[in-house]
């Protein structure tokens, strides 16, 4: 794996999280194949405001329907915890099947899902996130 670039913005309600995304190759741009995403988080977010911002950037870009979300938004209340400045949350997806989530180096959990990591990945790297500057830092534009 290799970094693709690091952004430093607001982002999943995260004032000045720290997110730097890896992958096989770059050169899929403007849709390159991310295998782990690291984020930083710059104070004390609840898990219902992770997992809220990152369904409703996903249902903004039409990533997955109604069923599909509902099914990922329970699945990350399970995965992803309440975080404070200085954790740092890993997201993983060592093959196309499974996404694996970890907080300070801990698991906190998968899910088995090959829709799911793509659908996740896009909030930071779609060509229409709504979030340009963040994707054109992540990518190193």
């Amino acid at each position: 794996m290799q970094p693709f670039g690091k952004g430093r913005h607001s982002w999943w309600g995260i004032p000045e999280c720290t997110t730097r995304p890896y992958g096989s190759s770059v050169r899929n741009i403007p849709r390159p194949r991310l295998t782990r995403l690291d984020i930083e988080p710059g104070r004390a977010v609840p898990s219902d405001t992770l997992v809220k911002n990152a369904i409703a950037e996903m249902r903004d870009l039409k990533v997955g329907d109604e069923r599909q979300l509902g099914i990922w938004q329970a699945e990350m209340r399970k995965l992803i915890p309440n975080v404070k400045e200085g954790d740092q949350i890993v997201i993983f997806c060592p093959d196309t099947r499974r996404t694996l989530a970890y907080l300070n180096d801990s698991s906190t959990g998968a899910i088995d899902d090959p829709s799911f990591c793509p659908a996740l990945m896009s909030v930071w790297l779609h060509p229409q996130t709504k979030h340009q500057a963040m994707r054109k830092s992540l990518l190193r534009q």
